[in-house]
């Protein structure tokens, strides 16, 4: 571990949809570091990413154990090889974006806007952090701001091909080229993805996950039910999220829009505007418009869902390095 005052810093999955954007964010933001190394756990090592106008070779991370010497390692990489690594216990604090496709484990799962920095410094002596499902950081983000804690709340993530990483992302394009092509052949277990909305069991699963997140992530929550489709969009994602309207909501529901308005993180379409997800594609904020009813409200939520969970990651440690003696 660095005695130094900027830590030493790992990115795991460097070459994938998330890893690329925490390098990008990691140079936009300023965060100070004394060390960046890039690893990748797939084939293809030994290529360069540009980080910060500057580029720089990508690792092969051969054991966990090659992490040893580094003060916070961000793993964006597929859930095995996550929990691989989480078990051997190399040393760094383990910041796991794997864990947004799963249920709250027994480590903390925080998010900017939901967790507080002094929580933050009150668990820094954990050794591994989550962030939720950008989804599930959406939907408690709204909530909060609307200050809805209890009713009932029906929504919907669509989930473009970013959101099942860098494979998901080129099996869409080879896809949709094929169907363009007239040549597309799927293999039985596979599904069309090209031109094609679809929920199967990984969805449903991916629902349940960010059903469970969103309600550790609220003081109090309301009773959910999610679902979860895949759209056939490369970037970003959506939400749709239909609300019993809470009591502190009157009147004509202007209450609402300048609820989300002053909330962070939330920026508030134009009225009249059409809003599509590629809107939001480069934005760290979730964007959204507000349909107010008698007895609801009804939020369309659009983010860039990579960029969401690489700003969620980077947080943590920025506030680990702000509460760290050593670090800060």
């Amino acid at each position: 571990m660095s005695n130094t005052r900027e830590p030493r810093v790992a990115v795991v999955g460097a070459t994938g949809a998330v890893g690329n954007q925490l390098i990008e964010l990691i140079a936009a933001r300023g965060f100070q570091l004394s060390d960046l190394k890039l690893f990748t756990t797939e084939a293809g090592a030994m290529q360069t990413v540009d980080a910060g106008g500057e580029e720089r070779l990508v690792e092969a991370l051969e054991s966990p154990a090659d992490l040893r010497d580094f003060d916070t390692a961000f793993l964006a990489i597929p859930t095995p090889r996550a929990a691989e690594i989480i078990a051997a216990q190399p040393g760094p604090i383990l910041i796991d974006l794997s864990a947004a496709n799963r249920p709250p484990a027994d480590v903390p799962m925080v998010a900017p806007g939901l967790t507080s920095r002094e929580a933050i410094a009150q668990m820094r002596n954990a050794k591994v952090f989550a962030i939720p499902h950008p989804a599930a950081h959406v939907l408690a983000t709204c909530l909060k701001a609307l200050g809805v804690r209890s009713g009932f709340v029906a929504a919907t993530a669509m989930l473009g091909a970013s959101a099942g990483g860098m494979e998901m992302l080129t099996a869409t394009v080879d896809q949709t080229t094929d169907l363009l092509s007239a040549r597309l052949e799927l293999d039985d277990d596979e599904v069309q993805r090209g031109f094609n909305a679809f929920m199967r069991e990984h969805e449903r699963s991916v629902a349940a996950a960010i059903t469970a997140q969103a309600v550790k992530l609220l003081d109090q929550a309301p009773t959910f039910s999610v679902q979860t489709v895949a759209i056939p969009v490369l970037h970003g994602s959506a939400l749709t999220v239909d609300i019993q309207r809470p009591r502190a909501i009157k009147g004509d529901g202007e209450e609402a829009v300048e609820l989300l308005r002053v909330a962070p993180g939330i920026l508030i379409a134009e009225e009249g505007e059409p809003l599509g997800v590629i809107d939001a594609v480069g934005q760290e904020a979730i964007v959204v418009s507000v349909e107010t009813r008698v007895d609801s409200v009804s939020l369309w939520c659009v983010f860039d869902n990579t960029r969401l969970a690489a700003l969620g990651a980077l947080w943590i440690a920025e506030a680990l390095a702000l509460s760290s003696p050593t670090l800060a």
